[in-house]
């Protein structure tokens, strides 16, 4: 209008006269939708703050409106209603749960996720920072409050959870469920009923709940689809994604919170680590698995649950009764057991030092199997104490071999506590219900994790000094430790064929098979006991190399593959031992020479070669050199070693040639260290060893078979 005032001195706008009840604003009526808010005292409708527009009410003019006489632009007009429709269709597929009537808040819409981070945010002023009212008397622009800056995350963790009625599927179907609900819980709680159940995997959080919570679901229900038993017929759940594709989208989803620090402040932050860590080492990729187990200890320690200082321990599920949360002395054992079993598998150090959980008053509420978790966690870390003295000063080997004695006795201790009849071997039912098999399957992997720690205690003094009975104790433990481990991981892979559903039975399996094996090495024909359980040993070795092998071919492993060619090499051993203790007879033939002796080799990532020579005859005679660290090779070996060697690695091994004593056994071993001295980026092995972070694709056993074959460097 040519008589239009000056900008800030035009009167206030005039109220328009409309019917009673009336309270809908320009923009809800062009929609032809009705017009809600949050509050009865809110400025700005529910509408116009999903849409970003400015919310008028009708009791004045509408600004939008053409003016008299002005001509619409047709092109421009359905260019929006195009771009109307198709953000309505974003949010129909979006969001499939609505906001329901009692529900309160601001509620930002799922198509503002692509738009979000390329529309500039409004400046926020006092009016939209305070409570918002509805004067009569304002007709202006209302600013809209901030969105929420984490609101695509939780945008995209809902877009790649299944349907409701794949998840459904794939909860009845997978043994892992009740896993992935009570993982972080105590066998008290769960027993109490504070646990999770397996029902509310099938129901969906809430539109308002935290990016931790959605990321939580997310990877409970990866755990459940990662331990589908291999021949589930997954395409039988529909035109759904394809199993792989499913799980990457969820992984990824979990990972933009997990990743982002700013969101795991809370202790649904703890338990999502340990979700993802679980299902890291689950794939075989433990040392992804340490690296996130030990976040979780750092953030645990962050929040005082190492000192019982729990004032920064809190939720951000307010919907969850205080009752049903995990304590915090609880999560505590769980992170701390979990970075004590990664790091004693892999050698590498630990991330705490106590037993702070395992005094009588913190053990009053708990179970028969909570008090073995926590005699497991302490015992693990004195065992890699006991390691760490070891390597620091090897002379020291006596009194390191009486802390050793002192560990034995506490796992006795441990073993004894439990009722009448738990160690008996487990009977797994697979007609029983959810619950049975759940305590079934408990109750072997601790059995297992159990003889897995006797082994890791013994294994260093199999061997050692082996005309000397002075630590048959430790040698007669490891033998019939490996077959009580090996005869559950039969029935345990027996009954459960998938790879990826408790992936430490595998590695249990594995260093239990070579303890076995090698326990034949350098045994004396005054042990007559060995001769009666030859033939068993030989049989149960062959028996779990076959089932490790059923397991490999049925899910394409690649660790129960290498784990396969291992068992292979090193079962001659007790086929040269029985040979050893028959003796020959006299219708045998003269040994050829390629069976007098034979040269195992095992090449190990980032730690060196170990050679182990099995003689074909009964009497063998060879050199040994128990000095230091390292085995040295005797002159009547080396050069037959050193064929299989690297330059570098003949470099080592001439180099530790000494004065040698000699004795008679079956057989002996040589190490030649991996050379660190070399500057970096050059040498024999560049290319050769697997990157340091490297999957179970790449590098199958991440560097267990190093931590295990370290343990007798000290008589090597």
């Amino acid at each position: 209008m040519s008589d239009r005032r000056a900008e800030g001195s035009e009167p206030p706008a005039k109220r328009r006269k409309v019917r009673k009840g009336t309270r809908s604003c320009w923009e809800c009526k062009r929609r032809k939708i009705k017009c809600q808010f949050d509050a009865p005292d809110d400025a700005v409708c529910i509408g116009c703050k999903q849409r970003g527009t400015i919310c008028r009410s009708q009791e004045y003019d509408d600004e939008n409106a053409p003016e008299p006489g002005q001509k619409s632009d047709p092109p421009l007009a359905r260019r929006l209603d195009r771009l109307e429709q198709m953000m309505e269709r974003i949010v129909d597929k979006i969001s499939v749960h609505r906001r329901g009537p009692s529900e309160s808040g601001h509620i930002p819409t799922p198509a503002m996720t692509s738009i979000e981070s390329s529309t500039p945010t409004l400046p926020t002023t006092a009016a939209s920072q305070g409570p918002a009212s509805r004067p009569a008397t304002s007709a202006g622009p209302q600013l809209l409050p901030p969105l929420n800056q984490h609101y695509w995350v939780c945008n995209s963790l809902r877009s790649v959870v299944p349907p409701q009625a794949v998840v459904d599927a794939i909860i009845s179907a997978s043994p892992g469920a009740l896993y992935a609900v009570s993982m972080c819980y105590s066998d008290a709680e769960r027993c109490a009923g504070r646990a999770e159940t397996t029902a509310s995997l099938a129901v969906s959080p809430p539109m308002t709940a935290h990016a931790l919570i959605l990321a939580k679901r997310a990877l409970q229900i990866l755990i459940c689809v990662q331990q589908l038993p291999p021949a589930y017929d997954w395409d039988a759940l529909g035109p759904s994604a394809p199993i792989t594709d499913t799980m990457s989208r969820l992984l990824n989803g979990a990972t933009l919170v997990t990743s982002n620090d700013e969101l795991m402040g809370y202790a649904e932050g703890i338990e999502c680590l340990l979700l993802q860590a679980s299902y890291q080492a689950n794939c075989g990729n433990l040392r992804r698995a340490w690296i996130t187990t030990r976040r979780a200890l750092g953030l645990a320690q962050m929040m005082g649950l190492d000192k019982k200082h729990t004032a920064a321990f809190r939720s951000c599920d307010p919907s969850t009764s205080p009752a049903r949360r995990t304590s915090p002395h609880v999560l505590w054992v769980k992170v701390v057991s979990w970075d004590r079993y990664l790091s004693l598998l892999l050698g590498l150090s630990l991330g705490s030092r106590g037993n702070e959980f395992g005094s009588e008053k913190a053990s009053e509420e708990d179970t028969p199997i909570d008090r073995l978790e926590k005699a497991h966690s302490l015992i693990s870390e004195r065992i890699s104490e006991r390691n760490d003295k070891h390597q620091r000063d090897p002379s020291r080997h006596q009194s390191i071999y009486a802390l050793t004695q002192d560990i034995d006795l506490e796992l006795e201790a441990a073993a004894s506590a439990m009722p009448p009849g738990w160690w008996d071997e487990p009977r797994l039912d697979p007609f029983a219900s959810q619950v049975s098999m759940w305590d079934a399957t408990a109750k072997v992997l601790f059995q297992i994790h159990h003889f897995t720690l006797v082994l890791l205690l013994h294994v260093p003094y199999m061997l050692r000094d082996l005309a000397s009975p002075r630590y048959d104790y430790s040698k007669t433990t490891c033998v019939a430790t490996a077959r009580d481990l090996l005869s559950r991981f039969f029935s345990f892979r027996t009954h459960n064929v998938s790879a990826y559903s408790c992936r430490r039975v595998d590695y249990a399996g594995l260093i239990a098979a070579m303890t076995l094996c090698l326990s034949y090495l350098g045994r004396r024909r005054t042990e007559t006991w060995v001769r009666s359980r030859l033939s068993d040993d030989s049989e149960l070795i062959e028996l779990t190399r076959r089932r490790m092998e059923h397991v490999a071919r049925v899910n394409g492993d690649r660790l129960s593959k290498e784990a396969v060619g291992i068992i292979g090499q090193l079962a001659p051993i007790i086929q040269k031992a029985t040979a050893a203790l028959q003796g020959p007879t006299e219708a045998e033939a003269p040994p050829s020479p390629e069976a007098v002796a034979k040269d195992l080799q095992f090449n190990i990532p980032y730690l060196g070669s170990v050679n182990i020579k099995i003689p074909g005859s009964t009497t063998y005679s060879y050199t040994a050199d128990w000095h230091g660290h390292r085995r040295h090779p005797s002159s009547a070996t080396s050069a037959l070693d050193r064929m299989a060697l690297s330059p570098t690695q003949q470099q080592v091994s001439a180099s530790l040639e000494a004065p040698q004593s000699s004795f008679s056994d079956i057989g002996f071993m040589q190490f030649a260290q991996y050379d660190n001295q070399l500057p970096f980026g050059t040498g024999p092995s560049l290319g050769a060893e697997p990157d340091f972070m490297a999957g179970a694709d790449d590098w199958a056993l991440q560097g267990v078979d190093a931590a295990y074959w370290s343990l007798f460097e000290g008589i090597m």
